[in-house]
């Protein structure tokens, strides 16, 4: 994974000290919007936890490795 999406990064920053659900929210759109770098296992792990599916990264067919 290497294709940065500039654009959608610089209009999507980070909430500063993000709640889970921020932290869900924010990778579900970079998974969606850009192919820099898989999803960190804690965010894997939230999804998890919370029984929801994980996204597909763009340009991947299938959902993130829940196993990292």
């Amino acid at each position: 994974m290497s294709r940065l999406n500039r654009e959608w990064h610089e209009a999507n920053p980070m909430p500063k000290n993000p709640t889970p659900e921020q932290r869900m929210g924010w990778h579900a759109g970079h998974a969606a919007h850009c192919a820099c770098r898989a999803m960190p296992a804690g965010v894997v792990r939230l999804f998890t936890e919370r029984g929801v599916p994980l996204p597909a990264q763009q340009g991947d067919s299938a959902p993130a490795d829940p196993k990292g």
